[in-house]
């Protein structure tokens, strides 16, 4: 009787041993994932806290005046000197500012060579542009010469009279400028930065030896933009100034403010458009936060989920700057056009890239009145490129392995920072010297978008 209850009582300890070594293991096992994706990941996060929350230290306030001699004249749209935008707690072992411009440019190289490889590796070769009429390779070479000329090949051009201009109706916050420029000024005069233009070269040349005509419109006609997406509805995902590009579309299609779920203005087929927060577009499926509350430094909400994504046809898409290597971008940003790209075949996929912010670019304004404000007459050189903080150093090299991954997935890939990179005036100003006021150089992009929707589904391009 004895050795039967004994063998019962050992029985029973075998069991809670093995569930006690299972538990053991998996908690093992859980913090060392753990451990691996904080540290993977405290790079990126430091650098949004920076980013997020632009020239909030002390050292990086935009207009900060300085002891005469104590700062430095950097950047061409200063008006003063300021002191050097160095962050002292975050790392530069991201950045390639100790480089020479030649190594820049041998890194860039292979890293669009390496980002390249990485995608057809991971999609194999894309023929055309899925979601458009570009079926073949031919059309979408041409499509994708047109872009270039677009963001390429032109200029500001002052127009004071003619210039495009949008009507905002949405956030009040990028309507700030406007509204405190028309509290001096009547309201028959146009604030300096909505004075300008984007204008292209009538002519470009591809690389094909043909030259494109590569005009754009002066205007942006909704009907027709409306019957080209032919009741497809779009899904914009990205940081805080891709929440910018949801709402100078809404200004450009609708007759009315709405909010981040909206359906534009066109009849019969119905459009929708709706923004998404992930500012390194992951492809998390469910939010990663207690309280299922999004972390105030990276937001990465879900947006790869099939029943979203299935929904959207067209995806326009931008990932935030952060301080991280080469690797860990292309890791990154391939994952998720793979997964957009198995998932659904047929999406169109457009990329956005990204732009440089302007410290201090309240230089560019003194109450109101142009000081050293308008654009640029030419973007900022490499070793000028150095010495912008928050990783911007990086995005000239970062934009073009975008481009090559995108293009390898059959995306399209629009360079619309090109335009607002030599615009430091227009800016939200303050503290905030990344987003720029509404009208102002975004309007360029409505333009832009209206006319590549259009040639995606020319027949006869």
């Amino acid at each position: 009787m004895s050795r039967l209850l004994m063998s019962l009582t050992w029985r029973r300890l075998r069991w809670t041993r093995f569930i006690l070594y299972f538990l053991g293991l998996a908690l093992v096992y859980h913090f060392g994932v753990t451990l691996w994706n904080s540290q993977e990941d405290q790079q990126q996060q430091q650098q949004q806290q920076s980013s997020s929350s632009f020239l909030s230290s002390p050292n990086t306030t935009p207009g900060q005046k300085n002891e005469k001699g104590s700062g430095r004249l950097d950047f061409p749209w200063y008006t003063q000197s300021h002191p050097a935008l160095d962050i002292p707690h975050i790392s530069d072992k991201f950045t390639t500012k100790d480089l020479s411009s030649t190594e820049r440019q041998q890194l860039q190289d292979k890293a669009v060579a390496d980002a390249r490889a990485s995608m057809v590796e991971r999609v194999g070769e894309i023929v055309g542009i899925p979601g458009s009429r570009m079926t073949t390779t031919e059309k979408a070479d041409r499509l994708r010469a047109l872009v270039e000329c677009w963001t390429g090949q032109g200029e500001w051009v002052k127009d004071a009279e003619n210039a495009f201009r949008l009507t905002h109706m949405q956030d009040p916050v990028y309507g700030k400028c406007d509204k405190k420029f028309y509290k001096t000024n009547p309201k028959s005069s146009h604030r300096p930065a909505t004075e300008y233009s984007w204008k292209t070269s009538l002519t470009s040349s591809s690389s094909s030896s043909s030259s494109l005509s590569c005009p754009l419109p002066e205007k942006v006609d909704v009907q027709k933009w409306c019957e080209v997406l032919n009741g497809r509805h779009l899904l914009l995902v990205g940081d805080l100034v891709q929440y910018q590009l949801h709402e100078i579309l809404l200004d450009a299609m609708r007759d009315g403010p709405t909010v981040c779920f909206g359906e534009l203005n066109c009849k019969g087929k119905k459009t929708h458009l709706r923004y998404l927060r992930n500012d390194i577009l992951s492809i998390n499926r469910r939010l990663d936060s207690a309280g299922e509350h999004p972390a105030v430094d990276i937001v990465e909400w879900p947006f790869v989920p099939t029943n979203i994504i299935t929904a959207y046809p067209v995806m326009i898409l931008n990932r935030s700057p952060v301080r991280e290597t080469d690797a860990v971008f292309t890791r990154t940003l391939s994952n998720t056009l793979r997964v957009l790209r198995e998932t659904v075949p047929d999406m169109l996929i457009i990329y956005r890239s990204s732009s440089i912010g302007h410290p201090h670019c309240d230089d560019t304004t003194t109450g109101g009145a142009s000081d050293k404000g308008g654009p640029l007459d030419q973007r900022l050189t490499d070793d000028q490129e150095k010495l912008l903080p928050f990783g911007w150093s990086e995005l000239r090299r970062r934009n073009a392995m975008a481009k090559a991954m995108v293009e390898a997935v059959g995306g399209v890939y629009v360079d619309l920072g090109a335009l607002t990179d030599v615009r430091p005036d227009g800016h939200v100003g303050g503290q905030d010297c990344l987003r720029y006021c509404i009208p102002g150089p975004l309007d360029a992009w409505v333009q832009i978008l209206y006319k590549l929707f259009l040639e995606l589904e020319n027949p006869n391009i």
